[in-house]
């Protein structure tokens, strides 16, 4: 008896779940660790079917896989169910099943056992967690080291500004996106993508985009709703453009702002941290990429351009006129150039001082521009030089601009003292495509000895070559 004892007590107390069945799946005996852990009494599971007592999940998985398998192998181990507990709680457990054959070598029943799960199950549950944030890191690393290629790569600010569109679009699952930069007049203008709310609203009009890159920091709209008390103007232009969110990320450069990139949704989109922070990150690769091209742009500009008066430098204008002559002799038409020295300038500079000689240096550069074309280039070859470079012009239409030109400049600078005054003598030379080409050095030569010969004629007029 003694022995007898021990064994119930070993069966009832074991640290896993008894229980046999019949063949037909009905429950026949149960040890108390089962009852315990499930919550139901004794008479609740005996003679009920143990497949009614799992979860919906794992019924069809019990009855299609766990016991056809029981009944070709014998035995089944460790396979993962999920029991309905009194309280409707589900219980996750490893059931190992072994099939007990009678002395007619035919199944009698099925003795099997049940090991709680759940800390198991919790532990996968967050090891799927830790696999899928390490995966979504990954992920992130990986568009950080291929938008850090694409920005290396560009050579413009429109190439990078377009890449930085694509791939906060892409990151964002975004419908569209653009990247604008702030102008001389210190307002947005898109570079790169499509405002789709362009021309819905003001300049004046409170503005997300404007805000980020004032406050510094991106701003997150997951609809209208979010947007209607600070910018009601743009809720209502989002709507008719039948969009609902907006997420606008500045463009930083050494903390001072000079951009933003923006991405709109079709549909209400709450963006969760991490991409809010990637795309943040992202924003900051595409700001050091922006000011190393604009240092390179503004380099070279300053390489081929006068510092004083910001128009082409004798560098640049003789790649011009290179191009020009070469251009000339392949479309046969004429090119001419304009030769300008400014009549008393040097008075100016010496009596009055150079600061005041390169106000007169600016002035002059600012209305020779006002009056050429958007073909024609022009440049400070030195000093108070100038000259002019006009593509398919021929003699009568230098002649004009050359005119034009002189007049300009002979205009009153009011802000001078009395008796000091600026005109220009204008040399013109006319290339004309049917003759010898010459080299860039002897157009020069021509069109500064045509510029002496209208100085020696009296000063402030025009003289063209070969008349």
């Amino acid at each position: 008896m003694p022995e007898y004892e021990d064994f119930e007590e070993l069966y009832h107390d074991a640290p896993v779940g008894y229980f046999t069945t019949k063949i037909d799946d009905r429950i026949t005996r149960v040890n108390r660790r089962f009852l315990e852990w499930t919550g139901y009494d004794e008479s609740d599971v005996v003679g009920s079917r143990f497949v009614d007592l799992l979860d919906a999940g794992t019924q069809l998985f019990y009855e299609t896989r766990h016991v056809p398998v029981l009944h070709l192998e014998g035995e089944t181990r460790e396979v993962v169910l999920g029991i309905r507990r009194k309280d409707g709680e589900v219980l996750p457990v490893l059931i190992n099943s072994v099939l007990v054959l009678g002395a007619d070598e035919q199944p009698r029943l099925v003795r099997s056992a049940i090991f709680d799960a759940t800390a198991r199950s919790q532990y996968e549950r967050d090891l799927v967690s830790e696999r899928r944030t390490a995966e979504s890191a990954a992920a992130r690393v990986q568009v950080l080291q291929n938008a850090s290629v694409q920005f290396a790569e560009a050579t413009t600010q429109i190439d990078l500004a377009e890449a930085l569109t694509q791939i906060v679009a892409d990151s964002l699952v975004a419908t569209v996106a653009c990247v604008a930069t702030i102008d001389a007049q210190g307002e947005l203008e898109v570079i790169a993508g499509v405002n789709p709310i362009d021309g819905l609203y003001t300049r004046s009009d409170a503005r997300p985009g404007t805000d980020s890159v004032r406050q510094g920091e991106p701003l997150v709209f997951p609809g209208h709703e979010e947007m209607e008390a600070d910018y009601p103007v743009i809720a209502a232009a989002m709507r008719t453009a039948r969009l609902e969110g907006l997420a606008a990320f500045p463009l930083l450069r050494d903390h001072a702002p000079f951009g933003v990139v923006a991405a709109f949704f079709a549909r209400r989109r709450e963006l969760e941290p991490a991409a809010i922070e990637l795309v943040e990150a992202i924003a900051r690769q595409a700001a050091q990429a922006l000011a190393r091209i604009r240092l390179q742009e503004e380099l070279a500009h300053l390489a081929l351009h006068d510092q004083l008066t910001g128009l082409a430098n004798r560098a640049l204008l003789r790649e011009h006129i290179d191009s020009a002559l070469a251009a000339s002799a392949r479309t046969t038409q004429p090119v001419a150039m304009m030769f300008i020295d400014l009549d008393g300038f040097k008075l100016i500079n010496d009596r009055l001082g150079h600061s005041v000689g390169d106000d007169v240096l600016r002035e002059v550069a600012a209305r020779l521009r006002s009056v050429v074309r958007e073909t024609d280039v022009i440049g400070r070859f030195g000093g108070d030089e100038f000259i002019v470079l006009c593509p398919e012009t021929d003699d009568s239409q230098a002649e004009v601009i050359g005119e034009r030109l002189r007049q300009a400049v002979e205009q009153p600078m009011e802000w001078l003292p009395a008796g000091f005054a600026v005109s220009a003598s204008v040399g013109v030379v006319v290339h004309d495509a049917s003759e010898h080409r010459p080299t860039t050095d002897e157009l020069v030569q021509i069109a500064d000895a045509e510029m002496y010969r209208a100085k020696n004629s009296g000063r402030n007029r025009v003289s063209i070559a070969g008349r």
